[in-house]
């Protein structure tokens, strides 16, 4: 087993990655890690596009051990609705921990939730984890086909399966196979809306690719953001990403 250290650009920072040689098997395994600010007194759609250990639910990512998160409020969205929310436990100064203990709620790569900072200050969050890849396969339960997010027909609340920021369609986020009438909504924190970009330019569905959204491409902020797409569909329409650090 040997460690190198790689480098990828400000997309992320990588605390290294393990090699392992056997039976003429090589792979590299790359952890990094994605710090994300969200704003005072509002709303921010998070993500977290790392695969953490020993699993990626909310008591783990995000655990609340110092109650820097007291009266925050995360939302997880399901079959079209929120039916989870977990409030950062405030009975005292400083209590830790969430509500619900925290572990009804996940945020595995593609996954995102509403998460609501309460207080006056901003808040900050470091996930840390595996770097998906395409060479890892099916990361996460909800995923198929190694780095592909499924999104249902109506509102998906979602983000890059990767760490990616920027143009989502012609960045490192991929999002290319859209159809007509389709939506991106970004949420705008400093603002307090919705952007809303539909891609309404082609007649023909299943022909929406590259720069065909209207008055231009969604764009996510930084990394860790995620978004509402709206499949204007009857069928699932999958978001396939194509991903690796090796060399």
């Amino acid at each position: 087993m040997r460690t190198k250290t790689l480098a990828l650009s400000a997309v992320l920072g990588l605390i290294g990655s393990a090699s392992v040689m056997a039976q003429n098997v090589y792979s590299v395994n790359a952890v990094g890690y994605v710090n994300v600010t969200i704003p005072a007194g509002d709303y921010s759609i998070l993500t977290d596009p790392l695969i953490a250990s020993p699993d990626n639910t909310l008591s783990n990512v995000m655990p609340n051990l110092n109650g820097q998160y007291k009266k925050a409020k995360v939302y997880q969205m399901s079959g079209g609705a929120y039916t989870v929310t977990e409030t950062g436990v405030a009975t005292t100064l400083n209590a830790t921990g969430w509500n619900g203990g925290g572990a009804d709620v996940t945020l595995n790569p593609g996954q995102a939730v509403f998460f609501y900072n309460s207080s006056a200050a901003a808040m900050n969050v470091t996930f840390v984890g595996q770097v998906p890849q395409t060479s890892t396969g099916t990361v996460t339960p909800n995923l198929a086909n190694g780095l592909t997010n499924i999104l249902t027909p109506g509102f998906n609340l979602v983000g890059s399966i990767v760490p990616a920021s920027g143009d989502l369609s012609t960045g490192l986020a991929g999002l290319t196979n859209i159809n007509n009438k389709d939506y991106v909504y970004t949420y705008d924190p400093t603002n307090g809306g919705y952007s809303a970009k539909d891609n309404v330019v082609s007649s023909a569905i299943g022909h929406g690719y590259n720069n065909r959204w209207s008055a231009g491409d969604p764009i996510i902020d930084q990394v860790g953001y995620g978004f509402f797409y709206y499949n204007n569909q009857t069928t699932n329409n999958p978001w396939i990403q194509s991903f690796s650090v090796n060399p």
